[in-house]
Order: structure tokens, then sequence, then C-alpha cells
């Protein structure tokens, strides 16, 4: 029978976005949902999240290098004199403080990549790389082989990572196909980041094996998803409203972070949560 695949990828926390790409690919006729990773973080959503996700009970669903950064963090790996670091570990435990021990557990078994066949057709599914999660190497503009690399001996490479949305070919002919972000897309181009819809893709693949490939991009209400980070009390809540208003991350902005953390006053409460005596103030 035909299959039409919603593939989603970086929700990164925003359940508003989640919940109108879901709504949206409902609509269109879904039969079956694949998530590439990266659910949590810096967004607000929490157990509420991956409920709504594992409500479509998704066939594939990958973990992240977001959720290898949060398993980490939790088993007490970090530099914590880097803002970047503390940036995270409060981020962390605030996602932890609000997700159920059974869902975390499930969240960092699930792989980085899988294969599936649908339809006789041979799809590879990774969050980047099939072997890591991390890199920058399958950004659009990057080496042809980085790409034939992870279309392997797939017809079909399908990942997630680079927040964009992306439909190549490897040396051989193989499709590569990436979703876009569903709750944070990027751009390098400014025109295309200010365009702040959740992203993802419908894969139509016919009873004998042929591939339709649609993007997609939803409206959803960002003052809604904003004042719902106010309300569960998210930290760094002004940084997360630049991001949402602009589509710029500040991850790996140091000196900001540095200057955002001096003026946060819980720091001892957060190393008291991941069980570690007092760092060096940063």
């Amino acid at each position: 029978m035909l299959r039409k695949i919603a593939v989603l990828a970086d929700v990164h926390g925003n359940l508003t976005a989640l919940d109108a790409v879901l709504a949206d690919a409902q609509r269109a006729g879904a039969t079956d949902y694949w998530f590439l990773g990266d659910l949590f973080l810096p967004g607000p959503g929490a157990q509420n999240l991956y409920q709504h996700l594992a409500a479509v009970k998704p066939t594939v669903w990958l973990q992240g290098n977001w959720e290898q950064g949060i398993d980490a963090v939790m088993n007490g790996m970090g530099d914590w004199n880097e803002p970047s670091q503390r940036y995270f570990a409060r981020l962390t435990r605030y996602l932890v403080q609000h997700l159920d021990q059974a869902s975390y557990q499930e969240l960092i078994r699930r792989p980085i990549a899988t294969q599936v066949t649908v339809n006789g057709l041979n799809f590879g599914l990774s969050h980047n790389q099939p072997e890591r999660s991390t890199g920058h190497d399958l950004y659009p503009a990057e080496l042809q082989a980085n790409f034939d690399h992870l279309a392997g001996d797939h017809a079909v490479a399908v990942y997630g990572h680079t927040h964009q949305q992306l439909m190549r070919v490897s040396s051989s002919g193989q499709v590569i196909i990436n979703p876009g972000a569903t709750g944070q897309p990027y751009s390098p181009n400014p025109v295309f980041l200010a365009d702040q819809r959740a992203c993802y893709a419908l894969l139509d693949v016919t009873t004998d094996g042929k591939l339709t490939t649609t993007f997609r991009k939803v409206d959803y209400d960002i003052d809604a998803e904003l004042a719902l980070a106010k309300q569960r009390q998210l930290p760094y809540l002004d940084l997360y409203t630049h991001l949402r208003r602009t589509g710029l991350t500040s991850t790996h902005d140091q000196a900001l972070l540095r200057r955002v953390n001096g003026q946060m006053r819980d720091w001892d409460a957060v190393l008291a949560f991941f069980g570690q005596s007092r760092g060096k103030q940063v």
C-alpha cells in the first residue's frame, strides 16, 4: 500500500511547533512517522513533548547530539568553567526535573542511526553521519564525499542535525534528504532565516517503491510557545525568546553566556543537583 511518511528532526524543546507539524501531517494523511533526533532543549518541552511525539507511535525514533550531550552531563562529563557548559547544565537540570525516569531511559537507549525498507526501497536514517551524531560535514555546502559516505549502500539517505531542508544526490545518484528542523529552523541566508515556520518532510512511497518528496513548512504560534516557556520558568528565557524571534542561537556565544551566567545566582543549586562540589565561578 502507499506509505506516506512524515519525517521530523530537531524539535529542540519546541512543543508548539511539534504540535503544529503533527496536526499538519495528520491532515496530509501520514501513515508513518520518523523522528531523527534532538527532541529536547533549549525549549520548555519535557514530559509533555515526549508524550506528544510518542502518541503518533514513530516507527523510527533516533537520538541526536543533544540527547547524547544531556546524558554526558548526567554522567559527570563537562567543563563547568566554560560558559556554554554551564548553559547546557542548567538546561539539562531543568529537563531532567520535568521528565520521568522511564522516558529518560528510553531516550538515551535509542540509536543514532538505523535502516528501514519501505515497499522495497531501502532507507538509511541517521541524525548526522551513521557513526556519529555531531559534526559540520553534512552542512549543505560541504564536500560531495561526505554525502557519498552518508549514502553508503542505501537507495535513500535521510538525516537531520543541520536544521536546513535539503535534497541532493550522491555521486551514484542515491537520493539524500534533510527534512529541516521542526522546532529550530535555520538558514545562513537572512531572507530564509526570517522564515521561522516549523519544517518537516513527507515521503510518499508507492506500492512498487516509487518515491515522491514534499518539503513542508507550518505556521505556529510563537507567542504561545514563549508564554509556555515563561510559565514553566525555563532557564535563559531571554535567550530563548531571542532564538524564537530571530532563529539565532546563543549556544556557542561564550561572551554572551559568560555575561548572562554572571547574572544568575543558582549555580550552587545546579552543582548540588549534579552532586558535584563548587567549581570556579564564570
